[in-house]
């Protein structure tokens, strides 16, 4: 006896619907606009076809003409579906489709009006490739917006498979895929910064050629070498323009404390009444002719000083003797 199964409880079939489902979540990250349908559509469908609700927008999961449990459920999931649709929309498109009845039919309005002619994108997408530069742009974002480009190329002219009856043994297909595979590698390379050059250089001369993915990990290594070197440079100039800075602070504050002291021991500037060489003398390592510090080169230009003063003294008060009257 064959037992039917619910289909309301079948996780493999499209009337399934899981207790997690969210109708108001976008299934996609970038909205559709006027310039993404491609990109769009393609992440549509992948996410459709993981929840198994992608025959709701291909038409080929009809609505049945006789009312029933399958009939109410068919219209939950079109609701369903359609509610997906609508919130990964640009707010400006939501309005033209939000009164259609089913899925499919958004759909199909959405392709009429925003997918391109293949001859006209094909055109487009030529004149990208080959105009593509790396610019100030890092090797990631470079070679990502290649690979996207490329892979449209690839959507509207991909290489047809073999269709002999028999198994071919001229490998005709797999030469035409390796020789699109290596166009794409040149292309990635001639669009590189001259910075670049040795790695380009290095590729181009192997027997085998390499794969894009091997270029591009190359290509990393060489960024990477050259933005730690860039880095170290960076802060060489940083630690020596620290160092400058802090050796004026010194000299600055140096010449500040110097300025600001007196001794009150005799009214000099440059050093206080504590470490005054004239009051106290010179301390126990000072050496005979020979400058220690700062201090000591002030205070010895303070006791010349002195004594140039007690000799001015002398003489004056002589003078005054020599002409005191007897």
């Amino acid at each position: 006896m064959i037992v039917q199964i619910n289909p309301l409880l079948d996780p493999l079939s499209p009337y399934f619907l899981p207790s997690n489902k969210n109708p108001s979540i976008s299934l996609v990250s970038a909205p559709l606009n006027d310039h993404n349908y491609l990109s769009w559509s393609q992440s549509m469908l992948l996410v459709l076809r993981t929840k198994n609700k992608l025959a709701f927008v291909d038409g080929s999961l009809a609505r049945l003409a006789t009312a029933g449990v399958n009939q109410t459920t068919w219209d939950r999931c079109n609701k369903l579906v359609i509610s997906w649709i609508v919130q990964s929309l640009d707010t400006s498109l939501i309005l033209s489709v939000i009164w259609m009845p089913t899925a499919s039919q958004i759909w199909n309005d959405l392709k009429k009006r925003y997918y391109q002619g293949d001859v006209f994108r094909i055109s487009k997408l030529l004149e990208e490739i080959y105009s593509l530069k790396q610019g100030n742009i890092s090797i990631t974002h470079y070679f990502t917006t290649l690979q996207g480009l490329w892979q449209e190329l690839d959507h509207f002219c991909p290489i047809p498979s073999c269709t002999c009856s028999t198994t071919c043994s001229c490998k005709l297909i797999p030469t035409i895929q390796s020789y699109r595979e290596r166009e794409y590698v040149i292309r990635f390379l001639k669009g590189l910064n001259e910075q670049y050059s040795n790695v380009r250089s290095q590729a181009m001369l192997m027997d085998h050629f390499p794969s894009v993915q091997k270029v591009f990990s190359m290509l990393l290594q060489q960024e990477r070498e050259l933005h730690g070197t860039n880095d170290n440079q960076v802060l060489a100039v940083t630690s020596n323009n620290e160092r400058n800075n802090y050796k004026g602070s010194k000299t600055f504050k140096r010449n500040k404390d110097y300025n600001t002291k007196v001794c009150s021991h005799y009214g000099r500037i440059g050093h206080l009444v504590d470490s005054c060489y004239k009051k106290h003398g010179p301390p126990l390592h000072h050496k005979h002719g020979r400058v220690v510090n700062q201090y000591q080169s002030v205070s010895d230009e303070d006791i010349d000083d002195d004594q140039s003063v007690q000799s001015q003294r002398v003489v004056s008060h002589n003078s005054r003797n020599m002409f005191t009257p007897k």
